[in-house]
């Protein structure tokens, strides 16, 4: 007794003041990652916290209030994860899944060195099968042309790729590559072409079937409907965690507390990105002129004058009518500048990539068939000159896709080109081949009830059973 009671004495401090010494270092390190995140890196973002961790929700009430500089915009968007630069709070759509994975943070922080060479199951590997049919791209686009048909006079694709990537917890480049796809599809149809429509149900089948079967080898639940691969897939989790510095905390900091408000804070400041942002009107760049200095337009007076000095002076016509038809005249751009000036020369030879990318360069003139004018936005970025493009404008409208086919719609009255589309009627088919020789063995008939000619133009008997054979074979 003696021995258990001098044993007692001894282990139970040394316990007490092991667990003391690890809740300390674990209110350090967990306190210095947000301290490394919300002050040393000065960044805006939403971290992807501990599995363990979940914040309280918030009360959405005040969204009945949410107004918008441009009247088009009626939803407003939640916060998702960031992209690496911390400029679009809208990169990924929040993960909700029926599959379950291990966290950014802590599939970043899994040990290294192990003895097995693969991992143990999808959730801690971090992976998700899913699989996108082709009825789910039906059902994103029929979303897309009733969003369309329903909008006001001012449209933006920007903004209902944006509304559908919500509707369907998809990325937006996700949204503009399955509609697109499906305008090329209706396009397709139009013009007679075969789509292979029983393909695509035989591949969605097998797919889902194989990724049944991969869940089931490991007891877990299969995520049904698709969903897009969370940020910190790659392994290195949030890259406002990763400080080599840390801080002492006093046992007295509420670690729980202050992960929470920073959450909070973090995905107000997000909300009000997204609820400033400008989107991009959908516009008719062909009709939109650049911008013309004094010595620009003084010159396209002087070729007018020149034009009706000509036309009185036929002599003076550089190219007088021959009565020929000629080919079409080649369009000709030029940017006009005053060579006077020397400062505005040196200023203009060099553009910066901000002024390039934001901006339309100005006193640009198209000539074609003998008359100068100024060139139209679409024409500009044609060029040389042409702004930076913008990556994400490009991949939701691209280069002659949907957007530019809504807008022939809508400003110039095309049909067919926009929607969905019929395929065209299937041509008559031709009579039966048995009715055509039927017909030609009556006019065989007919014509052999005249009296041949000559002695060698009448069949012979032998000739006679070698037709009717024939005839029955």
């Amino acid at each position: 007794l003696s021995f258990l009671w001098q044993l007692e004495n001894f282990f139970w401090p040394q316990v007490l003041y092991t667990t003391s010494l690890t809740m300390t270092l674990l209110s350090s390190r967990a306190l210095s990652r947000l301290k490394c995140s919300a002050t040393a890196t000065n960044r805006k973002v939403i971290r992807s916290l501990s599995s363990t961790f979940q914040p309280k929700e918030n009360d959405n009430s005040e969204q009945s209030d949410f107004t918008h500089p441009q009247d088009f915009v009626k939803i407003q968007f939640e916060p998702g994860e960031w992209d690496p630069d911390k400029k679009d709070p809208l990169y990924k759509p929040p993960f909700k899944s029926r599959a379950k994975i291990m966290s950014a943070e802590d599939y970043a922080q899994r040990p290294r060195v192990g003895f097995d060479e693969e991992f143990d199951s999808l959730r801690d590997a971090m992976v998700t099968l899913t699989w996108l049919t082709g009825a789910d791209n039906d059902k994103i686009y029929d979303a897309y042309l009733q969003l369309m048909a329903k909008s006001s006079t001012t449209t933006s694709h920007e903004y209902v790729m944006r509304v559908i990537a919500q509707q369907f917890n998809l990325d937006i480049d996700r949204v503009a590559a399955i509609i697109q796809l499906a305008h090329n599809e209706d396009q397709y149809r139009k013009e007679g072409r075969e789509i292979h429509y029983e393909v695509q149900d035989y591949v969605d089948r097998k797919i889902k079937e194989h990724i049944k079967n991969a869940y089931s080898e490991f007891d877990e639940t299969d995520p049904i409907d698709f969903v897009e691969d969370p940020v910190g897939v790659d392994g290195g989790g949030d890259i406002d965690t990763r400080c080599a510095s840390y801080v002492t905390v006093s046992d007295l900091e509420d670690v729980d507390r202050a992960a929470e408000e920073a959450v909070v804070r973090e995905k107000t400041e997000a909300r009000l990105k997204i609820d400033s942002h400008i989107y991009r009107e959908d516009i008719d760049e062909t009709r939109v002129e650049v911008k013309l200095s004094k010595e620009a337009k003084k010159l396209m007076s002087a070729q007018k004058s020149f034009k009706e000095e000509a036309e009185r002076s036929p002599e003076l016509c550089p190219m007088p009518g021959d009565n020929q038809e000629r080919r079409g005249r080649w369009k000709y751009v030029a940017y006009a500048y005053n060579s006077g000036d020397k400062d505005k020369v040196s200023n203009k030879k060099r553009f910066s990539r901000a002024a390039r990318k934001n901006q339309i360069l100005d006193n640009v003139l198209v000539e074609h068939s003998g008359e100068l004018r100024p060139a139209s936005v679409a024409e500009v970025k044609s060029t040389s000159w042409k702004p930076l493009r913008d990556p994400k404008e490009f991949t939701i409208t691209g280069a002659n896709g949907v957007k530019d086919a809504w807008l022939r719609r809508t400003l110039q009255g095309e049909k067919g080109g926009w929607g969905r589309q019929k395929a065209p009627p299937e041509p008559k088919k031709a009579e039966p081949a048995a009715a055509s020789d039927n017909n030609a063995d009556e006019e065989i008939d007919d014509n052999s009830e005249s009296e041949p000619v000559n002695d060698t133009d009448a069949p012979s008997d032998g000739d006679e059973a070698k037709d009717d054979k024939d005839k029955q074979e």
